[in-house]
């Protein structure tokens, strides 16, 4: 595995807003896009939500803190397929496999039975939610489940009293609530609200990143557990999270503290304790995320740390912040920055411009020249210059300050 923990994936429980029967399991790393792609507002999306008649999608409940892709791909189809998962023991499932009859296999060209799938209602997705929770292969994971819907908390939370023996089933670390706010809202006037406020980046762990190189770059690092001395370059060290507390242990000193002081003798891995130096409680998938991210994430740190460009604006500037006061109508110009289309002076009227001569008799013709009939020394100049190449059949008028004159024929 040479990538680090993900920031955020989850598993999610879909509903339609036309008919609540139709539901939807599925898995992502972001909630708002993945939404967006099951009502159609971007490609994507699955083929069983793709019915006009069925959209809009809502998401009415997310499991969160998932270790890796896989192991929410794993919660995934135990979550679409409890009849058939291992995950579940054959007598604590709560729905049985149908016959499904026979298919021809497509590579094999062999007949085989086919299980039918179950259909399930509402209660019954979120009774094998709570079935996986128990499940000794997710029950010890750093779930948390969130409900986006208020109708479908309290079919939860009237579930669990048909039973008492369900509410003590979940362990005390997977956190079960209700989110205020809708899933398919766009935020409230205050800030996002629903999914639109999930944190889907390592945004959070920038502060911890920049303590914990600090703490790493110290000329004598030492372990608060052992007091033997840490390797300079971060392998295998957790820093603690809570702020002003310099704690560094090796990651199998803390394991062992943590195993020793929990309550499940026979665990493998720790889900949390308290710091060594500060007391303060620790989550064990915190400290790894931190250290994953830290060894493995150049990327994703480089990309964290990145300073965003400014962006060049052209700054409007108002006349009455560049000309003076007595000539507002003015025009000025840097030296590198000439117009287009050189403008004459204006006359009395202040409406005329070279390329726009007045109807009256102020200009002749010679040999298709037009000039005026008293122009200025500049104009002057370039006038002639430009009659004594008339004759010629491409004129060029050359070492003249109007660049952007026109080629005259």
């Amino acid at each position: 595995m040479d990538k680090p923990i993900p920031a955020f994936y989850a598993c999610y429980l879909l509903r339609s807003t036309i008919r609540h029967a139709s539901l939807y399991v599925g898995s992502t790393p972001n909630p708002v896009r993945r939404l967006r792609q099951h009502n159609g507002e971007s490609k994507g999306g699955a083929v069983k939500t793709s019915k006009d008649s069925l959209r809009p999608w809502e998401i009415t409940c997310l499991v969160t803190g998932f270790p890796s892709k896989i192991a929410a791909l794993q919660f995934e189809w135990a979550w679409q397929h409890t009849h058939l998962t291992r995950h579940v023991s054959p007598n604590s499932r709560l729905s049985r496999a149908k016959d499904g009859g026979t298919r021809l296999s497509p590579k094999s060209g062999r007949l085989r039975k086919r299980p039918g799938k179950p259909r399930l209602c509402l209660t019954d997705r979120l009774a094998n939610l709570h079935l996986l929770l128990r499940s000794s292969s997710f029950e010890r994971w750093p779930l948390r489940v969130t409900f986006y819907a208020e109708d479908v908390f309290k079919i939860w939370q009237r579930w669990l009293k048909q039973d008492p023996a369900r509410d003590g089933g979940i362990r005390d670390g997977i956190e079960v609530g209700l989110c205020e706010g809708s899933a398919s809202a766009t935020g409230a006037e205050d800030g996002p609200s629903g999914i639109q406020a999930l944190d889907v980046g390592y945004a959070a762990l920038k502060p911890r990143l920049e303590n914990s190189k600090v703490l790493l770059e110290a000329a004598e690092l030492c372990c608060t557990l052992c007091k033997a001395e840490l390797p300079g370059t971060g392998a295998g060290v957790l820093v603690c999270t809570h702020d002003g507390c310099r704690s560094t242990t090796h990651l199998t000193c803390l394991a062992k503290r943590f195993l020793a002081k929990g309550v499940d003798k026979a665990a493998l891995l720790p889900t949390q304790g308290n710091c060594a130096a500060c007391q303060g409680e620790l989550h064990w998938v915190d400290l790894v995320k931190e250290l994953s991210l830290r060894m493995r994430g150049e990327k994703e740190i480089e990309a964290l740390f990145k300073v965003p460009r400014a962006r060049k604006q052209k700054a409007a500037t108002s006349k009455a912040d560049v000309l003076p006061e007595d000539d507002e109508d003015e025009e000025v110009y840097e030296s590198d920055e000439l117009p287009d289309e050189l403008m004459l002076p204006e006359g009395e009227e202040g409406e005329a411009e070279w390329a726009q001569l007045p109807d009256t008799s102020d200009t002749e013709e010679h040999d298709g020249l037009v000039m005026r009939s008293e122009p200025n020394p500049m104009h002057r100049r370039k006038a002639a210059d430009v009659y004594a190449g008339a004759s010629k059949s491409e004129p060029v008028v050359e070492d003249s300050d109007w660049d952007d004159a026109d080629i005259l024929t």
